[in-house]
């Protein structure tokens, strides 16, 4: 199909109601500017009609570009497009594009999930990406602020800010993806600070509040139980499950009570104090 293009007064075009980027870079936008000015606009932008005008639906950086630029009359291809065609269209665009980061295609991939109802499957297929695709940028979408902005800024790795972000605790989440991004932790090493938070989930664990300072892959994780019995602090390896019926909680403490005291407080039998007495 021959597509006419068609020069169009700036001022009778909108930015895109559904725009891929949340925010555009003003540095990039302004190396952009320079180059359309030295070698003109290679690819007019794509728009639609609307009752007020025309919205861009490909090419927004470029419209934004022509802005600065000055450009008064803006070369266009005109399109009747419904809502669902535009975000395919973006999609085509910009899921290819490596400036556009994970965050924004979860808001993305999350407004059109809203507008069409599709479930996740149905989106993969229509954005021609995997069922894992959609399903990351879904759980980007549910993380909390600090997350996305670390994300957003290359702080944080995503598949790190996954592994932490099953993390339900969120003010222990918080320090160690404030830690993760101050240390540039890894991958591997995010998943063996959840590992290691799990296995403080455990009855009788001892949580902390901070992640471990060093790390070794072959190594476990560093997690420690509180032994039931005499108090102390053992390596997780160590310690079994002991089940106890709630009957027998009141004897399972006072035997505890008895082992703990020390031999000071422990009173002798008669016959032993009388052979004392004796000597």
């Amino acid at each position: 199909m021959v597509e006419i293009v068609k020069e169009i007064m700036s001022d009778n075009i909108t930015d895109p109601e559904f725009a891929m980027r949340g925010k555009l870079d003003r540095a990039t936008l302004f190396e952009l500017a320079d180059n359309i000015k030295q070698n003109g606009l290679i690819n007019p932008i794509t728009v639609r009609p609307l009752a007020s005008g025309y919205e861009v639906v490909a090419g927004h950086r470029r419209f934004a570009a022509l802005k600065i630029n000055g450009t008064i009359k803006i070369p266009c291809v005109v399109r009747e497009l419904t809502d669902k065609e535009v975000f395919a269209v973006m999609a085509a665009e910009n899921l290819e594009r490596e400036d556009v980061d994970a965050v924004d295609e979860a808001n993305f991939i999350s407004r059109y999930i809203d507008m069409t109802k599709l479930s996740v499957q149905e989106v993969a297929k229509q954005l021609r990406r995997s069922l894992s695709y959609v399903e990351t940028r879904l759980a980007v979408g549910q993380m909390p602020d600090y997350m996305k902005q670390y994300i957003k800024t290359g702080e944080l790795k995503l598949g790190s800010a996954l592994y932490l972000m099953q993390i339900t605790d969120d003010p222990i989440r918080k320090v160690w993806t404030d830690m993760a991004v101050r240390d540039g932790i890894s991958v591997r090493q995010a998943e063996y600070w959840l590992h290691g938070w799990k296995m403080q989930q455990l009855p009788g664990a001892e949580q902390t509040a901070t992640p471990p300072g060093d790390f070794e892959p072959s190594a476990s994780a560093p997690v420690q139980f509180r032994c039931s019995i005499d108090g102390e602090m053992y390596d997780a390896r160590l310690c079994r499950t002991l089940i106890v019926s709630e009957n027998n909680l009141g004897i399972f403490n006072a035997f505890v009570s008895e082992f703990r005291k020390s031999p000071a407080d422990t009173p002798l039998p008669p016959n032993e104090t009388s052979a004392t007495a004796r000597r």
